[in-house]
């Protein structure tokens, strides 16, 4: 058979044959390839095609190399790939058909049983055979990463908790670790994250409330305890995954280039690699190692990390704030501060040129709800902790250079003192409006407790500012678009109100467009907006 179309069984059926009297043969089996579609799918079902590719993956070692020069499971898994793309897209009946669902049965079963462990000895120590930039590791990255994201559709479209749990057991959290860790390309590292993802994620309803993480990952459940060890076995060096992960935290830096859930995905990744149960292993390199960059200054992940919490803060009056990516960020920096042994210089860094301080006192005045803030609220409690401990054998040892870059930070611009009086409003305003007895006021006065005895323990006295006088130029009720030089101001049709968002912080303002928003605040609503929220409004 020379087309490669097929629109009959016997074509199919022809294909097959002549695949099962010269298995090696290249180009056939790209014809194949080339030849299985949604529509095509059905008759090679029927030939027992998902038979030929079990039989071929049965038939190659671990280590055996094809005629491409690849291992013999590369071939293999772009063959299943393809196949599990034309089943995952089969249109009903087919697609519950007897026909299909044994089709994947035989595929899903090869990949557990055989392919999936040839395809963890891509990384494993001493039988790699090509270096981690080679063209050749690129080809092997992209067949792994096309099988798994095939394969995690497929559980979307057909679940199967028994065939998950034997798939995270064969190997592949690994491999797909190892090419999100090790591919160049942003679109097959975003694939392997998704993939990840979906390999890692709680899929009953039970396992989602037991999980205490705000991300659907749950790092610390098998297999992931032992995967950790041999990602790093398999790495040439440690420094190598730590400078993978900067370069994966700056890219989403870059406008438009990853999305936040991809973003979040990264620092899932980090904190992971960060944990306690690996700080001898790894977590030390990220802490110490550093990336060098076009300025001669190396980055560390703790600056890349902070880089992006800031830009998510960034964005309060524009999109709003993603709470998930900001308190990961936290948890990364909590995970580095366990590290061990973590130097005081190394705290002191965070404090002056991180700039933690700063950041905490914006998340804390912002006032996202009480879930979103923990690992901020962490790190501050962090902090006081080193202010205030006295024990011989904690390694956060006080010293006066501590102190002073503390004290420094939180003095400057009075902001230590407006935090203080920022909490004691919206604890007040919390307590007016619940009692004081709800998650979110207790949330808030330990928030408050924290912050003050800070300052408290570096000599610091609060200062309550000088009464508001009632602000008389705050705008009430405004038709349309709230900036007075946009062609919408002051309209009301259904055109505009389909185009009106709300200012995601006092709820009040709307606009049409971000660009009319940026405009308003810097003319009007940024001192509007505070006072709206404070509630000094006599409207």
């Amino acid at each position: 058979m020379s087309t490669t179309t097929i629109t009959t069984f016997a074509d199919a059926q022809a294909l097959v044959k002549e695949l099962r009297e010269n298995p090696n043969n290249i180009e056939k089996r790209q014809l194949a390839r080339t030849a299985c579609s949604t529509e095509s799918w059905p008759l090679l079902c029927d030939a027992r095609y998902p038979d030929f590719l079990a039989d071929c993956v049965n038939l190659h070692g671990e280590e055996e190399v094809g005629a491409n020069g690849l291992p013999a499971w590369v071939l293999s898994a772009w063959e299943i790939s393809i196949s599990l793309q034309a089943s995952n897209t089969s249109v009903p009946p087919f697609i519950t058909s007897p026909l299909n669902i044994n089709a994947l049965l035989t595929l899903r079963d090869i990949i557990v049983r055989k392919l999936m462990p040839s395809m963890a000895s891509l990384g494993a120590a001493g039988r790699v055979r090509f270096k981690p930039d080679s063209p050749d590791a690129a080809s092997c990255i992209s067949a792994a990463t096309g099988l798994l994201f095939a394969l995690s559709h497929s559980l979307k479209m057909h679940p199967d908790l028994s065939f998950l749990a034997r798939l995270r057991q064969s190997g592949a959290v690994e491999v797909c670790t190892l090419c999100w860790l090790y591919t160049s390309d942003l679109a097959t590292r975003v694939t392997a994250s998704i993939s990840l993802e979906s390999l890692l994620e709680p899929h009953s309803q039970q396992q989602q409330q037991q999980s205490s993480s705000s991300s659907a990952f749950d790092f610390s459940s098998p297999p992931m305890q032992h995967v950790l060890r041999r990602v790093v076995d398999a790495a040439p060096n440690a420094s190598t995954i730590v400078h993978r992960c900067i370069s994966m935290l700056s890219d989403g830096l870059e406008k438009g280039k990853m999305t936040d859930g991809h973003k979040l995905v990264e620092l899932c990744l980090v904190q992971w690699m960060t944990d306690e149960s690996c700080k001898d292993s790894l977590g030390r390199f990220f802490v110490t190692e550093r990336q060098s960059s076009g300025s001669g200054h190396g980055k560390n992940v703790a600056e890349v990390v902070v880089a992006v919490v800031a830009d998510a803060l960034a964005q309060a009056e524009v999109t709003g704030v993603n709470w998930e990516i900001v308190d990961m960020g936290g948890a990364v920096l909590i995970s580095l501060s366990n590290v061990a042994p973590l130097s005081m210089g190394t705290l002191i860094e965070y404090i002056e040129r991180l700039e933690i301080v700063q950041l905490a006192a914006n998340i804390y005045t912002l006032g996202p709800e009480e879930e979103h803030a923990q690992a901020w609220s962490n790190l501050v409690d962090l902090l006081l902790h080193c202010t205030t401990c006295r024990a011989p054998n904690c390694h956060f040892v006080r010293t006066e250079a501590y102190e002073n870059a503390l004290r420094s930070k939180l003095e400057q611009n009075s902001l230590w003192n407006n935090v203080v009086h920022s909490l004691l409003e919206r604890a007040r305003a919390t307590a007016a409006s619940d009692g004081g007895g709800s998650a979110k006021a207790k949330t808030i006065k330990g928030q408050w407790a924290a912050w003050a005895q800070l300052g408290k323990e570096l000599g610091l006295v609060y200062k309550p500012p000088p009464p508001s006088a009632p602000v008389s130029t705050l705008r009430g009720d405004v038709d349309g678009c709230w900036f007075g030089e946009c062609e919408r101001h002051g309209k009301v049709d259904e055109e505009t109100e389909g185009k009106l968002l709300r200012c995601s912080a006092c709820r009040r303002a709307k606009y049409c467009s971000s660009a009319c928003q940026q405009k308003d605040w810097k003319a009007v609503h940024k001192t509007e907006c505070k006072a709206f929220r404070a509630g000094t409004s006599t409207n």
